[in-house]
This record gives C-alpha cells, structure tokens and sequence, in this order.
C-alpha cells in the first residue's frame, strides 16, 4: 500500500530522479507542477548526468570500454530510469540506437546482436519520450508482430535460425518490461493480454507446471530477487512485478505466489533492500545490502496499479 512514511523517504530531496518519478507516476501530478519542474530541472544539474552526457561520442555512442547495443542499453537505460524525456542532449544517442535496432531487423539469422536487449532498448526509447518517431513505432509494431504462438517471445537471431522454437522465459520478461513502458505512454498493443497470460499461467516466476521456480542465476542475481538496473540476463523482481501490474493483472488469479515473494523482501518499515546491481554501472543506483529508492519505487508503483 501506498504509506506516507515510505512516500516521504521517496520525495526526499536527496534523490531527485526518485522524487520526480514519485511525484509524476505514484502522485500523478502534472509536468506543469512548479515542483515538479524544478524536480526534473535538478536532474539534469546532477554530476552523474553531466558526466554521462559528456563521455558521449560525436556518432551517439559511449566511451570505447563498451560498445554498440550494449553501450547504448546501459546509458540510455540510466537516463530513463532518471526520468528524463527526449531532449536535443540525447537525440544523437537515440539516432545511433535507432540505427542499430532497424539493422538488426532487417537482418536475417547473422546477427548475433538480435537478443534481449532489442526490447530493453526499446523500452529505454519509449521511456525517453520518443515514442512517436515513426521509425520508432514500426520498430515496436514490428517487434510485438513477433511474439510465438505460446504467448512470450524469443530473441530474433534465434528465431531467424529456427522458427518453430517455443518462447524464452528471459526474452518474454524483456517484453513484458516494454510492454508496460508503452502502456504508461498510451501504446498498446492487442497481443497483451497473451503476453500476460505467458506469466499468469505460469504463476510468474515458475515453469509451464508450475512445480519448478525459474530463478535465472545466483542468489541476487536472480528474476526473484531485487537487482538493479536492468541487463538482458537479469532483471529484477519489482520491474517484473510492476510490469504485470500496468498492464492490468496485478490482482489477478496466478499472482498470489509472486506478491508473497515480494512482500518477503520489504524490512519493518516496508522498504526494499538492493541485493544485485551491474558489476560496472554508467552510475550508482545504491549500494548492495542497503535500502534503495528505486527497487522500493518500483514495488510502490505495483502496489498502485495492482487493483
């Protein structure tokens, strides 16, 4: 439930991009809110953004430590989750990203790039506000018309190589994450609902039978547990959790087991500890074994659209 306490930890001046996204998507107040202005204006003052910013190269990309896909995840997955919308600062980023997702779909089998991070991408794109690009929108219409006759997807490289594969757990999280992205900027799309069901039936987080727990690495590492930011490998319990809640489900039959896993993780005064986090991450989102904002924003946000 949405407590005051834990409320007013989030609107801590502290951490900006955690208040904004308080104030915006738990408080529903207007971006013509003076406070919430003012908010979003000291996001971009931070050092962590500016240093973000300025390592950026002239053809969008990162410094040479990282490359591609994966540069452009990382970074642009940072400033999402900050909160920021598209803005001239991010437009050469978005162009190279872009770039990179239509030459991985008009490719056929030979490029190894075509995994997860194709959706998460997206999901960074749409986050950002540039949603409405054309080129954007076919990359979404494109992706979705992808999904498998059992409701999840499968990374394109694989299916370029074997069409008739069943769907991948960790690629149908990937989705679902993009799916929810959508819906809280108005898109959505008429294959929904069998993604939901994908993990519904499945009680979220277990095998088609349910009798066995899929967890998808080491402890903290896991689906069922609180890792923050989001890699292909692992994405973290609140985001899939507050996913299943945007698009519709989130009191639903099959989410029983999954609402006590979460409710498991919260401490006395229902905040939730950071357990896994990037081993290099383009800025610090907390500290392991520490209370963290955002992995307790996220389990806020699911609590709101869970009814």
């Amino acid at each position: 439930m949405l407590t005051n306490s834990v409320i007013q930890w989030l609107l801590e001046d502290s951490n900006p991009a955690i208040k904004y996204r308080t104030l915006t998507e738990l408080l529903d107040k207007s971006i013509d809110d003076m406070e919430v202005q003012t908010t979003y204006k000291s996001i971009w003052q931070q050092k962590s953004i500016q240093k973000i910013l300025t390592k950026q190269n002239e053809n969008g990309t990162w410094d040479t430590s990282d490359y591609g896909m994966h540069t452009s995840l990382r970074y642009l997955t940072a400033l999402a989750e900050h909160g920021l919308g598209c803005e001239s600062r991010m437009d050469r980023a978005i162009d190279y990203a872009v770039a990179s997702l239509k030459e991985i779909d008009n490719s056929t089998g030979s490029n190894e790039s075509g995994g997860c991070s194709n959706a998460l991408l997206l999901r960074a794109i749409v986050m950002l506000g540039y949603h409405n690009r054309p080129d954007v929108r076919m990359l979404l219409d494109n992706y979705a018309s992808s999904q498998l006759y059992d409701g999840g997807f499968m990374c394109k490289r694989l299916l370029d190589k074997k069409p008739e594969r069943k769907s991948c757990y960790k690629a149908s999280v990937a989705a679902l994450l993009l799916y929810a992205a959508c819906k809280q900027k108005g898109i959505t799309f008429e294959n929904t609902d069998r993604l939901t069901e994908y993990f519904i039936k499945r009680d979220v987080f277990y095998t088609s039978d349910k009798s066995t727990m899929i967890t998808g690495g080491r402890p903290g590492w896991r689906f069922i547990d609180n890792f923050f930011p989001i890699e292909p490998m692992r994405i973290g319990l609140p985001l899939i959790l507050s996913s299943l809640c945007i698009l519709g489900v989130g009191d639903g039959q099959g989410m029983d087991r999954a609402w006590t896993i979460l409710e498991d993780k919260k401490n006395d005064t229902e905040k939730l500890i950071l357990e896994g986090t990037l081993s290099k991450q383009p800025c610090s989102f907390g500290k392991v074994g520490q209370e963290n904002k955002w992995m307790t924003f996220y389990s806020v946000l699911a609590d709101k659209y869970r009814l």
